[in-house]
């Protein structure tokens, strides 16, 4: 059983690889995941996973029924690698009853009887501890994407608008400090255009700010797939993207699995020691620039783009 609650798809990529990599070593192990609602879709796509628990409200109580409820199902053993963990986390964890509970920096709570130490490591190498505390073999750390949907709209606009070179840029991220400006769209737009004028500028959108977008970027220097919906819609954008520039977010571990040159811009205090759990995995791709309270603080002309 994995606790996979925080309804983030960046986290579900890359940690996508451990349930691949379960079932290649060992087909008959049952796994469970206990994930969000505006998540449960994207688990529900990967055929390795064999149960899903929706956690519906986010209360103590809601915690306590559905650890109840998973408890009949005898599961053996829990992971849950958050770093910090609520106490409705602890009563689903408790309420579980398995034998093993593995996590993350919790060695002073009883309830974990095994645990992997603090440390300023990649999330995935996190996940592959974790299983070679259960005797599992050394494994491929690579994310896995889901069974994608057919989306035959989509197929035709990238026929349509995405055959030729062209770069992906996603202005957005989850956090208010994560969002470039209008005025430094139009920035990105402009130096796009000036460093590759041959090339195509695709600007990834979602469903809140699709208009918000259309309303405030100048027409005609860029593409965009209005009824990008899910990311399914996303992946299918970057696959043929010849570079990606994004916040952290998603987007980011999307473009790392498709090995894409990534541009992108991550918060930290201290750039010489930034937190690496969450970087892309291609390094050797990657240019990651840092900020210390906003991504607007960023001099887009001191951006190596060629």
């Amino acid at each position: 059983m994995f606790i996979r609650h925080d309804g983030k798809i960046g986290d579900f990529i890359v940690s996508s690889f451990v349930y691949r990599e379960i079932k290649k070593q060992y087909p008959h192990i049952h796994i469970g995941v206990v994930v969000a609602p505006e998540t449960q879709y994207l688990f529900k796509s990967d055929s390795n996973i064999d149960s899903l628990y929706v956690t519906r409200k986010r209360a103590l109580f809601a915690f306590w029924q559905i650890g109840r409820k998973i408890a009949k199902e005898h599961y053996d053993i829990v992971i849950d690698l958050t770093e910090f963990l609520r106490n409705r986390d602890l009563v689903l964890i408790r309420s579980v009853k398995a034998a093993i509970n593995i996590g993350y920096q919790q060695n002073h709570l009883k309830l974990f009887n095994y645990n992997i130490a603090a440390n300023n490591e990649h999330i995935t190498l996190d996940y592959e501890k974790a299983l070679f505390m259960l005797g599992f073999e050394p494994m491929q750390r690579c994310c896995s994407f889901p069974n994608i949907p057919h989306n035959k709209e989509l197929a035709i606009f990238c026929q349509q608008n995405l055959t030729c070179d062209y770069i992906a840029i996603n202005f957005f991220g989850a956090a208010n400090h994560k969002k470039f400006t209008s005025i430094k769209q139009i920035e990105w737009l402009s130096r796009l255009k000036a460093v590759y004028p041959k090339k195509k500028i695709l600007v990834l959108t979602f469903p809140k700010v699709t208009q918000e977008l259309k309303s405030s970027l100048p027409a005609g220097q860029y593409i965009i797939y209005e009824n990008t919906n899910t990311i399914f819609d996303t992946i299918e954008l970057i696959r043929n993207a010849s570079l990606v520039i994004s916040p952290d977010t998603s987007i980011v571990h999307i473009a790392s699995a498709f090995n894409k040159p990534i541009i992108a811009f991550y918060m930290t205090s201290d750039p010489t020691n930034p937190y690496c759990k969450w970087l892309p995995m291609n390094n050797q791709n990657t240019s990651i620039y840092y900020y210390q309270h906003n991504i607007n603080e960023i001099d887009i002309k001191s951006i190596k783009l060629n």
